[in-house]
């Protein structure tokens, strides 16, 4: 599950947390854009929001089902012999690099970059599960709202929760 964010993300993104069960079946990639990069300083702020374990993503970890992960600038996923790891990269990072698009989902949350939005369109189109906050729920809602023009769904950041976790109940699905 990739999450997108920006101003007025922190707060979505720790109402979507806290709604998350324990044992939720799927990694959680937080790209949340920040001035000055404290992505370290957001993953103890989202920790005290969930009961899932968050960490910031490093170079050559493998993603863990269950797992909150902050995304830092430069970084993304690659996937091979069965596992997505994070590695570094300067390149332009695409929403899904590494993970399947039919087992994936994007949320676009309140400050998303609104030219992101082609990108999560096409992943809906190659399968992935697309949403967006309701823009009258964000601080910025302008790219849900793009992606509602252009017919995507939206709800409340913990709507889109429980609809995440109704699709991917427990580890053991």
């Amino acid at each position: 599950v990739v999450v997108l964010a920006g101003i007025g993300g922190p707060d979505a993104v720790r109402k979507f947390l806290s709604v998350l069960p324990a044992g939720f079946a799927r990694p959680i990639i937080v790209r949340q854009r920040l001035d000055g990069g404290r992505h370290d300083r957001l993953v103890r702020q989202m920790q005290r929001a969930t009961s899932l374990p968050v960490e910031l993503a490093e170079a050559g970890r493998t993603l863990t089902a269950g797992h909150v992960y902050i995304l830092p600038d430069a970084m993304t996923t690659s996937s091979g012999d069965g596992a997505t790891t994070f590695v570094a990269t300067d390149e332009h990072v695409p929403l899904l690099a590494g993970l399947p698009a039919s087992d994936s989902a994007i949320l676009v949350l309140s400050g998303t970059d609104p030219a992101m939005v082609p990108e999560a369109l096409a992943a809906a189109q190659a399968g992935a599960l697309v949403a967006g906050q309701a823009p009258e729920d964000s601080f910025d809602g302008a790219a849900a709202a793009a992606l509602v023009a252009a017919g995507g769904q939206s709800d409340t950041a913990a709507e889109l929760a429980r609809r995440l976790s109704t699709r991917w109940l427990s580890l053991k699905d």
